[in-house]
């Protein structure tokens, strides 16, 4: 009965043996994906992943990047021996460049918020079978003397901004103060006229009464004598 058991138990160890031996050889034999460990944005902003598989040159592949332990998917690529397409998402944009043995994407518009750990997915499509794996993923970051860059930069435009406005405000209220000083003096001008046209309207009527009085003040007297 001891011995049935221990050949019982020898049968189940090496059927476990021959399947992690299989299990192994069909990984080795199967699609393989490596990326680096990390990457460093670039002063432009701009960070190129390199995708290595062991494909052949002529096969179709697709090509997905995914952000983050959610998976968010920055874009997706279908590239072959001659044609690349890619469709970028709103967060990042990509662009393709297959090599032999690996698929190189380069992405615009990095930033500090988006420091994070970028995977590689790969799909075989053409020729059969289809095979898809994923990477280990990369780490892409801005190092530190790349922020403070990118601060100066933006010190500088608020600054420039700032003064810009300063100027235009200035400019503002000296036009305003010429504008309002050139109205009232035109209001007093056209005062001063107006007060004038009715003290020549009657000078006139003034003298005339002045005339009709004296007339009759001599009038009078040459009847008393």
């Amino acid at each position: 009965t001891d011995s049935i058991k221990l050949m019982a138990t020898l049968r189940k160890l090496l059927l476990v043996f021959l399947w992690i031996y299989t299990m192994q050889r069909l990984d080795v034999a199967g699609l393989r994906i490596d990326q680096p460990m990390s990457v460093e944005v670039e002063s432009t902003g701009e960070a190129t992943l390199e995708c290595t598989h062991n494909c052949e040159e002529n096969t179709e592949l697709k090509l997905t990047i995914l952000k983050g332990s959610n998976e968010e998917v920055i874009c997706i690529g279908r590239t072959n021996s001659s044609v690349h397409h890619v469709n970028s998402t709103e967060v990042l944009h990509c662009q393709i460049n297959r090599k032999p043995g690996s698929v190189s994407v380069t992405l615009y518009g990095f930033n500090s918020s988006l420091i994070d750990n970028y995977f590689c997915k790969i799909e075989k499509l053409y020729p059969p079978p289809y095979e898809g794996k994923k990477g280990s993923g990369t780490i892409i970051f801005t190092s530190k003397k790349n922020c403070q860059k990118c601060e100066s930069s933006f010190q500088f435009v608020m600054l420039l901004t700032m003064g810009l406005l300063s100027i235009l405000t200035l400019f503002s209220v000296i036009y305003s103060t010429v504008l309002t000083l050139k109205t009232c003096r035109a209001k007093r001008v056209t005062k001063k006229e107006e007060e004038n046209s009715v003290y020549e309207q009657m000078a006139p009527s003034t003298g005339g009464e002045q005339s009709r009085r004296n007339t009759e003040s001599a009038t009078t007297l040459t009847r008393k004598y």
